[in-house]
């Protein structure tokens, strides 16, 4: 009967005009009636022309009634021979497929026969894990180029991507035998991967031999252990595959080819990437699996391979707690499967210590402490099955957590695979039948979730639609239907809230005991009470340390009240009034309570209404300590998380408890990024989100009395050098494209003033000089040819563009290149020959003593760093006159006059009376005086100039003492200066409160710090002045 009614629908639909009919579809449930009539004509044209009425019952009864009949048209115009002769039940099988998942229609379109061989009894097919290696290695083993591997690699994956995705759709296969199915796939498509590339290379090495203990000769083994999902064979359609390359020995070398042998770790290397090659490159087939080598042994910095006693070592000594959870699920997949076990039997005691190891819930605590921030910094409002809230990740790490504590001790607990670990623990007593039963349910209801996420568009995503059309679709593949009354999309929210919530509740009763709650003092929750009169809790705030009550009663009722035009929901009122006294009382104990408080009012407001940054402070009180902490100590680090609430997950990185970096280890960091392959604007705002973690690492160290001065600017100085190599990376990139690059250029950064001195604060701008070298005729390469000259001028204003445009996450440095020839005037780029001819000429004294600080600071350092030596010889063949000296004088007065403007209450230690500038107008003027005959006085770096002025007996020794403690001196509270009050002019305010702080945090103690602070600065800004006149003075003579 319903066929007979949908045929005579069709029949009408199609006697219809096209608006008429399009309406019609449109109130059938087909969300473009005109791209439904469309489709329907086509089909009626075609193979399905018989069955049309069956078609569109079938399309309407899908999970999207437009995906299914639109990719029945494409499928039937591909496959027609094939899909005329389905009958009834395979023809709603496919319909079900085309209306879930263009993805897989997309297979079937590019691959008509595939259809066939689906309804031929694939669909019906479970394989595992030998069929499959057995299968690809059969069709690869003929095969002898990479090329050749990597198709036939991609072509068994999309295959059997479509048989496995069509069994889950359709409810044919478990999610356990999908999860298993998706794994052991991939690690047979990574067992003919290691087959092929060791064969290849030794084909040009030579077989790989080592010396094993007893003496013996034997070639070494390779194998790849799988990590993750695919270690535990729980892979979903989308997923990265997590993996070790490991290797048995580094005793020994490769037999060589015409003599050309290597060492086995070289040998290794090149196998690891060859098999990285074949899996994850990009090909005209696209790529089989993303290869992700982050778990290896120190990370993205680590080796590609590593022998088996060089992995030993490295987890004996350095193992973090999140490689320990990491290393549950290890389990070799590919390669030698012994060598695999014996690595899981040296790891073992690493991973499953032989005591009860309760530490372990906190290590993991604190890993998923950092995934809540990191989804609070993508986006807050995004509802995320793996890792939100009583999502899978939740599950993995209570049952990863248990395993850790306890598996020592119970080798059994030692299980990959999370259900299989459930049922163990349950088995066990760890846990009850009831959550048992909760965890389970919970796993496989948001696997299957997941999966069907991502069988749609075949994406890495594990985020629910947040439109309303693909939720509906969602809905309705997860089985939810519509009802008179309801969408399919508010049953299954009602059924994920009730699971997710149930799993959280599991999740929150292992790592937050209720003995974590927060003690509060009664004093602090009294002062909140909306019943105490506002005299009383402003007498209380006197008495717990608020000098200004006032801004301080003020400042509290917001955090009780919360944002005054900020709709908060019930939690989040809930939530932040359980915080307010937490806040209240910490702001109490930091070093500066009324800023503290003010600092939270506005970070506070900032917030506004978004419940999951109360929740995670809430239940992070090691996040809240840190924040109140920051708050009363730094106005320089507080704006920042002000202005970007986003960015609390700095404070949970371990990169703070790391004083001191080298260049190279933060210019890594940053090339990391800029190389990453991401998107433009990913790739500014990844550079800015690097650059902020640096800087609190530095001030927060620098805070906590970690660094010296001298290191906080050395440190500062390696960060911005790291992000000009960064942007120079970003802006050739996105150059290259369009015009290529010119042939034999090379482009450098010139560094001047503080940046050139390695003398950079916070807030510092970056003075730069762009040369380059090019022929003079110089073209570039690209689709669109342009002079040298004109693309190293966009070169450096795309530089200027990516270090200082200014996005959601900041900017990185403002620039300043107006100390190229002829100043703003002068082109940006200048070219090696027309810098070094403008400084042979006539320049004016300050342009020299600006070049004093000039150094190479990133680009092409074998380039620029001969240039900045030949800029020398000319700066210092010049000789300092009388004419220079006085002009010298002259400038400083004005900048005293003009910038300083001191008066009786106020100095300034930068450019004041005796101030540091002083200082460096002294060390720059011997530089110039002395500098032609000593070339070892010839260093941009203040500090260094004055020691070697001294060892050369230009300055006496006494001289020399006091001038090196009078610069670390002010340079400590210009430093202190900015980062405590976030002041860049340099003023101290006699009689302030400021002055106190400042005072404080430069070292000083008791009521009088600030006049001792100040009686000090006094006494050696006048002798720094007398040393400065006398210098000059005795140069005109």
């Amino acid at each position: 009967m319903f066929g007979l009614s949908c045929w005579l629908m069709v029949d009408d639909i199609l006697s219809k005009d096209e608006t008429e009919a399009s309406v019609k579809l449109a109130s059938l449930g087909f969300t473009d009636g005109m791209g439904a009539l469309r489709d329907l004509k086509l089909l009626s044209l075609g193979a399905l022309s018989g069955c049309l009425e069956e078609v569109l019952s079938l399309s309407l009864s899908s999970p999207s009634p437009q995906a299914a009949l639109n990719n029945l048209e494409r499928i039937m115009a591909e496959a027609g021979p094939y899909i005329g002769r389905l009958n009834n039940d395979e023809l709603s099988a496919l319909t079900t497929i085309c209306g879930s998942s263009p993805f897989l229609s997309s297979i079937i379109i590019k691959n008509p026969q595939y259809l066939g061989w689906l309804f031929a009894g694939a669909l019906g097919q479970y394989r595992d894990e030998r069929s499959l290696k057995r299968e690809i290695l059969e069709r690869t083993a003929p095969l002898s180029t990479p090329e050749e591997v990597s198709r036939e690699i991609r072509l068994l994956k999309q295959k059997e991507y479509l048989r496995i995705g069509s069994r889950d759709l359709l409810r044919i296969a478990s999610v356990e035998e999908t999860t298993r199915e998706l794994s052991d796939l991939a690690s047979a498509c990574l067992e003919a991967a290691v087959t092929f590339s060791l064969k290849h290379i030794k084909a040009s090495c030579g077989a790989p031999l080592y010396t094993n203990e007893e003496g013996e000769t034997k070639e070494a083994g390779f194998v790849v252990i799988g990590l993750g999902k695919l270690g535990g064979r729980e892979l979903n359609f989308s997923s990265d595959i997590d993996i070790l390359y490991l290797y048995s020995s580094d005793k020994g070398e490769t037999t060589g080819v015409e003599g050309s042998a290597i060492s086995l770790h070289a040998f290794f290397v090149k196998v690891s990437m060859l098999v990285t090659r074949l899996i994850s490159n990009v090909t005209d087939e696209g790529f089989a699996f993303r290869v992700d080598l982050d778990l290896r042994p120190e990370g993205r910095s680590g080796d590609v391979a590593n022998s088996l006693r060089s992995a030993e070592i490295y987890y004996e000594s350095w193992g973090q707690p999140w490689e320990r959870a990491a290393l549950i699920k290890a389990w070799p997949v590919a390669g030698s499967l012994p060598l695999g076990e014996e690595f899981l039997r040296m790891v073992r005691p690493f991973v499953f210590r032989k005591y009860l190891d309760f530490t372990a819930i906190d290590e993991i605590k604190t890993m998923k402490e950092k995934i809540d921030l990191s989804l609070l910094r993508r986006d807050p409002d995004t509802v995320d099955v793996k890792l939100g809230s009583g999502g899978i990740r939740e599950i993995e790490f209570f049952c990863q957590a248990l395993q850790l504590v306890h598996a020592g001790r119970d080798i059994e607990l030692g299980e990959r695979n999370t259900l299989a670990a459930i049922e163990l623990l349950k088995k066990k007593q760890y846990i009850s039948e009831e959550e048992a039963g909760r965890l389970a349910g919970g796993y496989v209801f948001l696997r299957d979730l997941e999966h069907r996420i991502q069988i749609v568009e075949g994406r890495q995503s594990q985020a629910i639609p947040a439109k309303n059309e693909p939720l509906e679709r969602l809905a309705r593949m997860m089985g939810f239907r519509d009802t008179i009354d309801r969408k399919a999309a508010e049953f299954f929210w009602d059924e994920y809230r009730r699971i997710t919530g149930g799993i959280h509740e599991l999740f929150r009763s292992l790592f937050y005991k209720s003995e974590e709650a927060q003690e509060v003092p009664l004093e602090f929750q009294l002062i909140l009470s909306p019943d105490l009169p506002e005299d009383d809790a402003r007498g209380k705030l006197a008495e717990a340390g608020f000098k200004d009550t006032e801004a301080a009663y003020k400042n509290m009722l917001l955090l009780r009240d919360g944002p005054p035009f900020a709709r908060l929901s019930a939690k989040a009122r809930v939530t932040l009034q359980r915080l307010a006294p937490i806040f209240l009382s910490k702001a109490a104990s930091s070093p500066d309570p009324g800023r503290s408080l003010a600092h939270l009012e506005r970070f506070i407001s900032s917030v506004g209404a978004r419940t999951a940054f109360y929740s995670l402070m809430l239940e992070n009180p090691g996040v809240t300590n840190e924040l109140v902490k920051l708050f009363g100590t730094s106005v320089f680090l507080s704006r920042d998380l002000i202005e970007r609430p986003e960015s609390l997950d700095i404070l949970l990185s371990n990169e703070l408890s790391v004083p001191y970096k080298s260049r190279e280890n933060i210019i890594e960091s940053f090339m990391g990024e800029a190389s990453s392959g991401k998107g433009y604007e990913e790739v500014l705002d990844a550079i800015r989100r690097l650059k902020a973690q640096e800087l609190f690492r530095i001030g927060l160290n620098d805070i906590a009395g970690a660094l010296t001065p001298r290191q906080v600017s050395g440190q500062m100085t390696f960060l911005a050098e790291a992000a000009l190599d960064a942007s120079i990376k970003i802006a050739r990139d996105a150059l290259k494209e369009r015009y290529g690059e010119p042939a034999g250029g090379s482009f450098a950064v010139i560094g001047m003033g503080k940046l050139g001195g390695r003398e950079l604060i916070y807030g510092s701008d970056l003075d730069i000089i762009f040369v380059y070298s090019a022929p003079t005729d110089g073209t570039t390469d690209g689709a669109k040819e342009i002079s040298s000259h004109e693309y190293y001028v966009r070169l450096g204003q795309r530089i200027i563009s990516v270090a200082t445009l200014r996005t959601k996450e900041g900017f990185i440095f403002n620039v300043d290149a107006r100390l190229r020839p002829s100043g703003s005037a002068g082109a940006l780029v200048v070219s090696e020959e027309a810098l070094l001819k403008y400084h042979s000429g006539a320049t004016q004294v300050w342009e020299r003593q600006a070049l004093t600080r000039a150094r190479c600071v990133a680009g092409d350092m074998a380039f620029g760093c001969p240039v900045v030596e030949r800029l020398r010889e000319i700066l210092y063949s010049k000789p300092l006159t009388t004419a220079d000296v006085d002009e010298m004088l002259r400038i400083r007065k004005r900048m005293e006059v003009e910038i300083a403007k001191e008066n009786a209450n106020r100095y300034n230690v930068k450019t004041g009376r005796g101030g540091i500038v002083d200082i460096e107008f002294l060390s720059q003027a011997l530089q110039l005086k002395y500098g032609a005959a000593k070339a070892g006085l010839r260093s941009p770096f203040t500090h260094k100039a004055l020691a070697r002025l001294g060892r050369y007996g230009v300055i006496p020794k006494d001289d020399l003492d006091f001038l090196l403690r009078a610069y670390s001196f002010m340079r400590l509270i210009e430093t202190r200066q900015r980062i405590v009050h976030d002041r860049p002019e340099g003023y101290l305010y006699k009689g302030s409160e400021e002055l106190a702080t400042l005072a404080r945090s430069t070292g000083y103690t008791g009521i009088e710090a600030a006049d001792k602070l100040l009686k000090d600065y006094t006494e050696i800004a006048e002798r720094v002045r007398g040393t400065y006149v006398t210098t000059l003075e005795a140069l005109k003579s």
